[in-house]
């Protein structure tokens, strides 16, 4: 079902949930996700919407992620990984098969995927992602490696 940002299909109607692609203007584009934190997030803002008078509601914008424990690694992926201009290596080694990897979309971080990190070792780079932090910021030195 398609949405707008405030996650309403058509007037006095909201989804939410694996059926619902709506506008997320944190990266200015349409998604779908399917996870189970997305569903339950993207519910109570479909429901706050729906419940609000209209000049009270909110966009629904968050940053998207999902974590999967693959054998003895952790994959954790926050924020927009399609479309990117460059991927790089930020922290770790791919070698070790641990790291973290930025996403740079314009001029803007949109992602970070960490392989085999600790959930701490991410946290910080989703807040950079939810701030629309310039890359030049979020990655000042780094080296690129084209994706």
């Amino acid at each position: 079902m398609l949405c707008d940002a405030y996650c309403a299909a058509a007037p006095g109607v909201y989804a939410a949930g694996d059926v619902a692609r709506w506008d997320n203007p944190l990266f200015g584009t349409s998604m779908r996700i399917e996870h189970r934190t997305n569903a339950a997030e993207q519910g109570m803002a479909a429901a706050r919407n729906l419940l609000a008078a209209p000049d009270a509601r909110r966009p629904f914008a968050p940053v998207p992620y999902f974590w999967s424990d693959q054998y003895d690694m952790k994959i954790q992926a926050y924020g927009h990984l399609r479309g990117h201009d460059e991927v790089t290596v930020v922290e770790g080694d791919l070698a070790e098969r641990r790291f973290v990897a930025a996403y740079r979309t314009g001029e803007r971080l949109t992602g970070a995927l960490a392989v085999g990190m600790p959930p701490k070792a991410v946290r910080s780079w989703r807040q950079a992602i939810a701030g629309g932090t310039a890359w030049s910021d979020a990655v000042p030195a780094a080296g690129t490696e084209a994706a």
